[in-house]
């Protein structure tokens, strides 16, 4: 299957029937029509803000107004459209469906000129430059439609994806500053654990309108800072780095007690299989370090590693090579203690190529350096960021776009180009990639970009109308 670049002015709604859906000037309504006919939903972005006082403060979101002044023209189609989108649960499915295509159609025209209108992208390019970034990580919590955001003012914030609406209650603490990374823990009572300067900040986030509690603060030895935290499958262990060191510091969380994992190169990442047997971590040399957590045995890889990730059900980590456009599926055949890993299925190709829209209108790089890999819980769609290279007109760096690709486990393990994923006017580049923990149609794809907004991406893979 060939890639097609959407239009440059283009915004993806998401994927329905195996194709990704995405809207702009030159189609004009009837792609959004036909998407949210079918069963789709629109979930509008959600934007962040870094500077105090929040926009949402202590209170609720954007108020519409805001929303209104704030938005380009193709985020309030979103918005719009998702508006209408949601009676199709309680209203009559004839007038609900006229309502939602007068809402698309009507309004794509004037908001769709609005998103490519010279001065207003001027404005909000420079609003953007002036604000920086401020998305330092997300977390999908385990189950329910709530993403945890990581601000670089070092706030979390909770963001309730079905309402469309930030939650009043703010995860934050004079010494929680600079934080590397969160990860909320399965099976611990709805804990985000919080790597930071000072330590590992351990909330407690009660599913009503009860305030967090900050349970624990747990110290590294040495009293250095975390850059990143991972739990293991039950919520029984965190494992934790700080920037610059060779150790993995491994939390039990039951027993109050840690263990250093040596090693002789300076770390990357980390990262858990979702079963919770194996712990692969990144370096910043020209190897991966794999620990069995049976026996905590381990294991020296000659491979130069990027971005990675697990399968949900923990039998295949796909990895990117660092200098190169490769990516390598690697299957686990056996258990612990064993770490068994082949690569039983080719790599994947990911060369830089300059491929075009269907009316030639916009062209891009697509491929390169992997940055970053997410792989959805049914194990059906890989999401990839990457870094290309200077060819001719295009610049070196960060894409645009998110690579898709659909995933098919038999008869054996074959990875199929699926799409190109845009986003909203000005985003700028993906910077964290992350699929809800339970989206009943399929997967639920998550993007922070570097202008501060988060968008996201249902992929049906179910039929979206059914019960």
């Amino acid at each position: 299957m060939t890639w097609v670049v959407p239009n440059v002015d283009a915004v993806t709604l998401g994927e329905l029937n195996g194709e990704l859906y995405s809207i702009s000037k030159q189609n004009d309504a009837h792609v959004g029509d036909d998407f949210i006919r079918r069963g789709g939903s629109v979930f509008p972005p959600a934007r962040v803000a870094s500077s105090k006082p929040r926009p949402f403060g202590q209170g609720d979101s954007l108020t519409e107004e805001q929303d209104e002044e704030l938005d380009s023209g193709a985020l309030k189609l979103l918005k719009r459209a998702l508006k209408a989108g949601k009676s199709f649960l309680m209203d009559d499915e004839l007038a609900v469906l006229n309502r939602a295509l007068d809402a698309v159609g009507g309004a794509t025209q004037r908001i769709l000129k609005a998103a490519t209108d010279e001065d207003e992208l001027e404005l909000e390019a420079q609003e953007t430059s002036a604000s920086g970034e401020n998305i330092m990580d997300l977390s999908w919590h385990p189950t329910r439609n709530m993403l945890a955001v990581a601000q670089l003012d070092g706030v979390v914030t909770l963001y309730h994806v079905e309402s469309a609406s930030w939650d009043a209650r703010v995860l934050e603490h004079s010494k929680q500053v600079d934080i590397g990374s969160i990860e909320w823990g399965k099976f611990t009572g709805d804990t985000l654990a919080v790597a930071c300067r000072t330590g590992i900040f351990l909330w407690k986030v009660p599913q009503k309108n009860k305030e967090p509690v900050l349970q624990e603060i747990l110290k590294h030895p040495s009293n250095a800072g975390f850059t990143q935290v991972c739990w293991n499958a039950d919520g029984s262990l965190l494992a934790a780095f700080a920037k610059g060191s060779k150790s993995v510091i491994v939390f039990d969380a039951i027993f109050s007690r840690s263990t250093e994992l040596q090693s002789s190169y300076k770390l990357s990442s980390l990262h858990w299989s979702p079963t919770g047997e194996y712990l692969f971590v990144i370096t910043e040399s020209g190897v991966s370090l794999m620990w069995e957590t049976l026996t905590w045995k381990r294991e020296t890889w000659e491979v130069a590693a990027g971005g990675c990730g697990w399968s949900s059900d923990g039998r295949c980590l796909l990895v990117g090579l660092r200098n190169s456009a490769l990516l390598y599926p690697y299957i686990f055949q056996d258990c612990p203690p064993s770490i068994d890993a082949q690569i039983s299925s080719p790599a994947l190709d990911f060369a830089e190529k300059e491929l075009f829209s269907l009316d030639r209108s916009t062209s891009a790089i697509v491929g390169g350096k992997i940055q970053d890999v997410a792989w959805d819980p049914s194990g059906s769609r890989v999401a990839v960021t990457y870094r290309t290279s200077a060819i001719d007109s295009h610049q070196a760096g960060t894409a645009k776009l998110v690579a898709i690709f659909s995933v098919a486990w038999q008869p054996f393990l074959i990875f199929t180009r699926s799409g190109l994923l845009r986003g909203p006017p000005n985003a700028g580049v993906p910077r964290k990639l992350a699929f809800a923990s339970n989206f009943k149609h399929g997967a639920l794809l998550s993007v922070a970009w570097s202008s501060g907004l988060i968008s996201f991406y249902p992929f049906y893979l179910k039929d979206p109308k059914a019960p």
